[in-house]
């Protein structure tokens, strides 16, 4: 399946990128695999949201079932040069109070089940109630295309990696 996103009203496509683990370090605690003893001399990279970048062959086999059983892996995208993690967040803006009804009408019917996490006049915050990324996409992508809000979109951390130079 294609992921995307939309950005100033367009459609942006998401490449998956294996070559990195992003692991959410709450659900890995509580899973009992601490990802910096797991990542070992592995260059780690801490985001914002409590996201932890690794590359995947810094992490066993064995290590990367148990964080994806507990839920802990999150999916990694490229955009252009920059690496891209979704977190379970979306936020999503309205202009007036048309655009407030039609999101409000949407949640209900959304490809899965969503909890508002804070509402202010200009907009909410969602969170879809499974805590996967992956659905966090579908549905800021769902209340975008169904209910044309000024905005709909999942919070992204990224980072650009250290360019290489050969000589």
């Amino acid at each position: 399946m294609t992921r995307y996103y939309y950005a100033g009203g367009q459609r942006i496509a998401l490449e998956p990128d294996d070559r990195y683990v992003a692991v959410d370090e709450k659900a890995a605690d509580a899973a009992g695999v601490p990802v910096d003893a797991a990542a070992g001399q592995a260059p780690t990279r801490r985001l914002p949201g409590g996201v932890i970048v690794s590359p995947r062959s810094s992490l066993r086999q064995a290590e990367l079932t148990r964080l994806s059983q507990a839920g802990a892996l999150r999916p990694v995208y490229r955009r252009d040069r920059s690496i891209l993690v979704p977190l379970a967040e979306i936020r999503v803006e309205y202009d007036n109070a048309k655009q407030r009804a039609a999101v409000k009408a949407a949640i209900p019917k959304a490809p899965c089940e969503a909890e508002v996490s804070d509402e202010s006049a200009d907009g909410l915050m969602l969170r879809p109630t499974s805590g996967r990324s992956e659905d966090a996409l579908a549905l800021a992508n769902y209340i975008f295309e169904k209910a044309h809000p000024a905005a709909a979109s999942v919070r992204f951390v990224q980072f650009v990696p250290k360019m290489t130079v050969q000589r």
